[in-house]
């Protein structure tokens, strides 16, 4: 009778577990299901962030989610969590704070910084290229104004002195003679007043020797081609420097020979 009895009561303990193992059961299918949205919902917000930070080129925020993004997937993988499991997601999560927000600014900038940069660097490029094209085939000359009128010298290396008496047919330098233009009678010197100081420029001939021309103010250089200086060139033999004359904007220039 007491071995049917304790018979009896296992059997009862058996479906009593049943009974608690199918609850669990459901229980769980119920957390599973739930789970599995809130799995969903985490991935979907981890996608968000590294869209977000990808597109500000935060490679601040990119690199901190993309830590979280092997964490989740090894949590999703394991289906067996430990509480360190999900202290290791929360202390990287807890890097990302709002205080750090400055640094999406900060991305964004460099980025149009540097966009900006290679923008003007092709501008530079293409500008240069352009100058390179435009003064194809043309010749450079140096333009300067001195006493009112307005003259013209090949461009070459040049450098200038200042503060020379003016209009002197010469200019010792260093025991080399340097001729210079324009020289005496070019205006009318009164001997009563202190001595007349121009500035020079001294540009290199093709024999490589130092010509020098008095100015008063240096003008913006010219670009102008062989043919359309035959073209518009009035000649003159007033001065054997002077080859003739062009008109510009209302104003004559006198084209001079560098010998």
């Amino acid at each position: 009778m007491a071995a049917a009895s304790k018979k009896k009561l296992s059997t009862d303990n058996f479906f009593t577990e049943k009974v608690r193992l199918e609850k669990d059961l459901m229980d769980f299918e119920k957390k599973i299901l739930e789970a599995n949205d809130h799995l969903t919902s985490m991935e979907n917000s981890l996608a968000q962030m590294h869209s977000i930070a990808e597109e500000n080129h935060s490679y601040y925020f990119l690199k901190r989610v993309k830590k979280l993004q092997t964490l989740y997937f090894n949590l999703q993988r394991k289906k067996g969590y430990t509480k360190d499991d999900f202290d290791s997601f929360y202390h990287h999560l807890g890097k990302i704070v709002n205080e750090d927000k400055i640094e999406f600014l900060d991305s964004a900038l460099r980025n149009r910084i540097t966009k900006v940069a290679a923008k003007l660097g092709e501008a530079q490029i293409i500008g240069q290229k352009k100058k390179e094209i435009d003064l194809a085939g043309k010749i450079r000359f140096l333009a300067f104004e001195v006493e009112g009128v307005h003259f013209l010298v090949p461009k070459t290396s040049y450098r200038i002195l200042k503060n020379i008496p003016a209009f002197k047919s010469k200019l010792s330098i260093k025991k080399t003679i340097v001729p210079l233009f324009p020289g005496p009678g070019f205006i009318l010197l009164d001997d009563a007043k202190p001595v007349l100081k121009k500035n020079i420029i001294l540009i290199k001939n093709s024999k490589e020797k130092e010509e020098g021309y008095y100015f008063d103010k240096l003008e913006e250089d010219w670009a102008i081609s062989k043919q359309s200086i035959d073209l518009i060139l009035k000649k003159e033999k007033s001065n054997e420097k002077v080859i003739g004359k062009i008109r510009r904007k209302g104003i004559y220039y006198h084209l001079l020979r560098v010998d």
